[in-house]
């Protein structure tokens, strides 16, 4: 274990197991050979938390645990909730509900990280900063300000050391995901080091706020002409990676309806708004935000909301694009066959799929939804389902699209709180069949025939060059072709210590039968009546025999 982590990740590792203990997960730390790392009384301690714990369903005992991780935990819980080809829906759904809402750090801390980062005294970069937070989670916390233009802002923060806490979780975390494949075999159909580096590779981003900066500027020039909706302006002179500044949105958050009601604001033309809002990110700006729960959307007036926090962003191809409407289109008119095509084509398909059977529990799954009228459907749940037909049949489902399936579950139950018999698929369908029928207009086909021919020409250009570096490899004996072994791994791993054992069988069998000739015949000094040297022997032989007795019984494979 210690070649994998140091002194601190053990610490780290330890706190970990005790808190999912603590939360009922010790039959598959166990399994993962976790448990041994706390001591007995250790284990009595949790004892009682746990059967309080095991009280609860599997899925809120998983955001209780996560919660009580900390902000690296939190993170994955937030990313894992858009995987809904690898939890079931009970679980997405809860993890959905993940607060992360911490106690603010000192506001020496702010004011040392703020000088720090954008090299001036903070009294030259502002004329005021409120003390008080406005808001603060595991990442980072927020503070109004007034720059020394007299700008009104809010100013987002880092917290201090949570880079190398983020770090040192990561590495646990990747080391419990290796045990997972390799003592749960069935895990590595998921493959539990790919989610883990995913994981790692989103929560980088999100900790570099210059990219959300650069996010909130696209966004920002997107919507320019959009009177519907503000993002707010980014101070560049005032951010760095560690710290952001934009312009301060004072308004109502979108899920305080006792409050929009006061101000007269239509909840059902509101949920429209962002509704159409949305589906006009992923339909003509092909990015999307990617985190639409109601601390993100601002009501600022009839008509008009901000969005927030720009620290998870989805993209959709201009391919996937095309694919999604087809998918809308096809929901509305009920055409069980273009759905089928459409996500068949998404996804990438297994070589030993069985396409009959995937194909009739799909048209099962069409006709469930089909069967409600669309106010009283869920398009949510209907991608939920969809996904997680597609991991029974092992089609994998681009991150993105993950995302965005995410993000509607999200939108829906938002859409609905303002007004329950919204259907927000007609929000979404004008964006539709305009991408659909630009697809099919003269001057789209045209293009793509063009591309495709220059594509050809491209080929025609660069083929003879190819076949010609081949044939000199050929000639010259350079030519290799590599094959790898998949799933072999763990087989040559087994055949290396089962040799190994048998290698130290047969030296202790040796030892044996040496010492009882040298016990046979005598010679040499003696102990007792016996000679010094057979003692040796068969004390040395019977520490290796229980060594490897030992070995055998800790890794319960007899």
């Amino acid at each position: 274990m210690r070649s994998y982590l140091g002194y601190k990740n053990i610490k780290r590792l330890k706190q970990i197991v005790t808190i999912l203990i603590k939360h009922g997960f010790y039959p598959l730390l166990e399994r993962l050979h976790l448990t041994r790392l706390i001591s007995i009384s250790e284990r009595l301690r949790v004892k009682k938390a746990m059967r309080m714990g095991e009280a609860l369903p599997d899925a809120i005992r998983l955001r209780l645990a996560l919660e009580e991780l900390g902000p690296s935990f939190i993170k994955l819980g937030q990313i894992l909730s858009t995987r809904s080809d690898l939890l079931p829906e009970e679980y997405t759904r809860e993890l959905l509900k993940l607060q992360d809402e911490v106690p603010p750090f000192d506001f020496k801390n702010v004011v040392e990280i703020v000088e720090r980062e954008l090299k001036a005294p903070l009294a030259k970069l502002f004329q005021n900063v409120e003390e008080r937070p406005v808001a603060a989670a595991s990442i980072a916390q927020v503070h109004r300000a007034v720059t020394t233009n007299g700008d009104d802002v809010v100013i987002k923060v880092q917290r201090p050391g949570i880079g190398e806490i983020i770090s040192t979780d990561i590495s646990v975390v990747m080391y419990i995901a290796r045990l997972m494949e390799r003592y749960m075999p069935e895990s590595r159909l998921y493959s539990p080091v790919n989610v883990v580096e995913e994981f790692s590779a989103i929560i980088k981003k999100e900790m570099d706020f210059t990219l959300e900066a650069s996010y909130m500027e696209r966004f920002r020039k997107d919507f320019s002409g959009d009177s519907r909706v503000l993002i707010p302006r980014v101070f560049w002179g005032h951010t760095s990676k560690k710290v952001l500044t934009m312009e301060s949105v004072i308004g109502i958050k979108v899920d305080n309806l006792e409050k929009l009601r006061k101000e007269d604001i239509d909840t059902e033309d509101l949920a429209h708004l962002i509704a159409d809002l949305f589906f006009k990110q992923v339909f003509e700006f092909g990015t999307f935000h990617g985190d639409l729960h109601s601390g993100n959307i601002f009501v600022l007036g009839p008509g008009r909301v901000a969005f927030v926090d720009f620290g998870i962003v989805g993209r959709i191809e201009k391919d996937m694009m095309e694919n999604l409407a087809d998918i809308l289109i096809g929901i509305v008119k009920e055409d069980y066959e273009l759905l089928t095509k459409v996500y068949m084509r998404m996804g990438m398909i297994p070589e030993d799929i069985d396409e009959m059977s995937f194909k009739r529990e799909y048209h099962d799954l069409l006709q469930h939804y089909f069967g409600k009228p669309l106010k009283s459907a869920k398009f949510g749940e209907f991608l939920v389902d969809y996904v997680g037909l597609a991991a029974r049949y092992k089609i994998r489902l681009p991150r993105d699209l993950l995302l965005l399936n995410k993000c509607i579950i999200e939108l829906e139950g938002l859409a609905r709180l303002l007004s329950p018999d919204i259907d927000i698929l007609r929000a979404s369908e004008p964006y539709a069949k305009r991408l659909v029928a630009k697809r099919i207009s003269p001057s789209s086909i045209a293009g793509v025939a063009i591309d495709t021919l220059k594509e050809y020409r491209e080929l025609a250009e660069k083929l003879p060059s190819h076949i010609n570096q081949i044939l000199k490899k050929m000639i010259n004996d350079k030519f290799t072709i590599d094959f790898k072994h998949k799933g072999l791994e763990d087989f040559m791993g087994e055949m290396d210590r089962s040799s190994n054992r048998l290698t130290v069988g047969v030296i202790i069998a040796a030892l044996i039968i040496g010492t009882s000739l040298v016990l046979a015949f005598g010679g040499g000094p003696s102990l007792f009546g016996l000679p010094i040297l057979g003692i040796i022997g068969f004390t040395f032989a019977g520490f290796l025999g229980l060594w490897l007795a030992y070995q055998i019984l800790k890794s319960g494979k007899f």
